[in-house]
């Protein structure tokens, strides 16, 4: 009788089916596999008037050996390390992950290694304080000044934040406020800035600053400036003193800084002297942007002149 094709090498086959269930065994379940993994560090149960003051790591990657479907499964299971904090301290909290890793790992896996292996964490008690507000200002432009004490609206916050390092803090300041371009009183938000990531304002980040601007009010003096006769026409005359002046402005910077002799006309108007005689007479000063500046000292103010009589012609003997 004919074998049937499925019989023929049967005893192959049998032991090619033998080998593979052994191989495949021997893939899935040998336990001298090694695999890297990051889990996720889950901190919880820390007082409400306690604070961490460091950086703890958010992974810690493990070095695991295990069988492999243990491994997979384990990687992909979406665990987390826990470290429960309810009984923690003020002061340096010391724990071993290896250890805290321990608790999500399953039997049959070994943890060979965890990096970090050692998690130290800072813990201070946590406060609120209340702080003074202290404006920080740029440089005004040139020609103008800071005119009197900054507004600061709130003038103070409550701070919430490590007791150490409140401890050391007298002010908050604020971000740089820029002056450039500013001619007068203004009103402008400027944002708290905190020393420390640790720390949180309790009402708002800003405050709003008002700072008044004027001009810088400069003065000037001028000497030995010509006083220049005007209207004496054909009128003899002389003066008792020089015909020079000292004058002295006020003013804004810019404008008098901008401000020379040439620009000023100092003269005395002799159109009221008559033909003889003297008079006392004032002496006035023309000077550019008088709306701006302002003349406060002309020494002398008045000069004494006198005007010759003219000569009177005899008359012809007959």
């Amino acid at each position: 009788m004919e074998k049937k094709p499925f019989f023929q090498g049967l005893a192959k086959k049998t032991i090619a089916l033998a080998l593979a269930v052994i191989l495949w065994a021997f893939t899935n379940f040998e336990l001298d596999v090694e695999r890297d993994v990051r889990i996720p560090l889950h901190l919880s149960g820390l007082p409400e008037d306690l604070i961490i003051v460091n950086n703890a790591p958010e992974n810690v990657d493990l070095s695991l050996r295990g069988s492999r479907n243990l491994l997979s499964s384990f990687a992909f299971s979406n665990k987390s390390i826990p470290v429960d904090l309810q009984k923690t301290e003020r002061g340096v909290l010391k724990i071993d992950l290896r250890r805290a890793a321990s608790q999500i790992v399953p039997r049959g896996i070994d943890i060979v290694a965890a990096r970090p292996s050692k998690l130290s964490l800072n813990i201070d008690n946590l406060v609120t304080k209340k702080f003074k507000v202290k404006p920080v200002l740029g440089e005004p432009d040139s020609g103008y000044e800071i005119s009197k004490k900054i507004k600061v609206v709130p003038r103070s916050v409550k701070v919430k934040g490590p007791a150490s390092q409140l401890s050391k803090l007298e002010t908050i300041e604020t971000a740089k406020i820029k002056l450039e371009g500013e001619k007068a009183e203004f009103t402008a938000p400027a944002q708290l800035q905190l020393p420390s990531q640790y720390m949180e304002v309790l009402e708002g980040d800003h405050v709003n600053v008002t700072v008044y601007i004027k001009d810088i009010i400069l003065t000037k003096e001028f000497r030995d400036v010509d006083i220049v006769p005007r209207n004496f026409g054909e009128l003899e005359y002389s003066t008792t003193s020089d015909l020079k002046a000292t004058l002295v402005f006020n003013g804004p910077y810019k404008t008098i800084n901008n401000l020379t002799s040439d620009d000023i006309k100092v003269y005395i108007d002799g159109a009221g002297m008559g033909q003889g005689g003297q008079k006392r007479l004032q002496v006035k000063v023309d000077y550019p942007n008088s709306n701006l500046l302002k003349l406060t000292s002309v020494t002398p103010k008045r000069i004494r002149v006198k005007v010759k009589a003219p000569a009177v012609e005899e008359s012809p003997k007959t």
